[in-house]
């Protein structure tokens, strides 16, 4: 695929920024596309030691209702993605984990920075959540088959990160430590 990037200029800066980009196609047309840059950032598909998935609970300003999800957080400048997995879950949730496990990073067709997933297996209870500001989050603990059924609900809209959880069960099915 022969793209030319001929431009690029930011055209929103605020908590996220939208970044407009210029390419020459192709075909020899060119064309102007608006990108997403909001930092990169690690999904925790976080599972106890009895294999209960821990979930968080959050309203999200742009589905303008409470979504849940695995835990997540932003990767702060040059830090490594376990690390800060290890810093969001027990931020988010007061749970650490015995062992992390990286299932994938996603690139997007319109955001210009990664998602790392990980899995975060054995995970104990050490401690209260330690939230920012802005968030309020209730914490969820399902056994295995509840979390199965929340994952492949076709009418549930309330749990997205589903690729992270078909993951996790991918890893526990295929591996001797599942």
């Amino acid at each position: 695929m022969n793209w030319t990037k001929l431009s690029e200029r930011i055209a929103f800066d605020g908590f996220r920024k939208v970044i407009q980009k210029t390419f020459r196609l192709p075909n020899g047309k060119t064309a102007t596309f608006d990108t997403i840059s909001g930092g990169s950032f690690v999904t925790i598909a976080a599972f106890t030691k009895e294999k209960e998935a821990i979930l968080v609970k959050q309203y999200r300003p742009g589905a303008e209702k409470a979504l849940v999800s695995f835990p997540e957080g932003g990767i702060e400048g040059n830090e490594n993605p376990i690390d800060t997995a290890i810093r969001e879950l027990e931020e988010e949730t007061g749970y650490r984990a015995r062992k992390f496990i990286h299932l994938k990073t996603f690139h997007w067709a319109y955001r210009v920075d990664r998602r790392i997933c990980l899995l975060a297996i054995d995970c104990e209870k050490v401690g209260e959540q330690q939230l920012d500001d802005t968030e309020f989050i209730d914490i969820i603990t399902l056994p295995l088959e509840k979390f199965k059924s929340l994952l492949t609900n076709p009418v549930d809209e309330s749990f997205n990160t589903v690729d992270a959880g078909f993951l996790a069960l991918h890893y526990f099915q295929n591996d001797d430590n599942g």
